[in-house]
């Protein structure tokens, strides 16, 4: 599913199984385009740290598992508790950034542009 605002482009996936199929193979998943642009260039990714089949955790080492510029995706973990041991475990299995719920739309925004421009330096 790609949902556009007039901000950016989302793809939303209801469990980490479906996010790496998404991130694998877009087309496959039903990404052809929004707005005549293309929806599966993906620039970060935002996951909870909760989530079924497959946890945030496990995404994130599956995500840098993958070849190419994919599996250096940016990767920002989300989660309600926001504990010292799940921030040190998203960070050894190499997420780029950590929010604790609640977040804010700026919140969420400022911690993108973060990743992401670190990811390009």
């Amino acid at each position: 599913m790609c949902i556009r605002d007039r901000y950016m482009g989302v793809v939303k996936a209801f469990n980490g199984v479906e996010a790496l199929k998404i991130l694998k193979d877009p087309i496959s998943a039903g990404l052809h385009s929004c707005n005549q642009s293309p929806c599966y260039y993906f620039s970060s990714v935002v996951t909870d740290l909760q989530m079924p089949v497959m946890d945030g955790l496990e995404l994130i080492k599956e995500v840098r598992r993958l070849p190419d510029q994919i599996g250096k995706i940016p990767i920002v973990l989300v989660s309600a508790t926001g504990e010292e041991m799940q921030v040190r475990e998203g960070f050894n299995a190499g997420m780029n950034d950590f929010l604790c719920k609640p977040i804010t739309e700026d919140m969420l925004r400022q911690c993108l542009r973060s990743v992401s421009y670190t990811h390009l330096t």
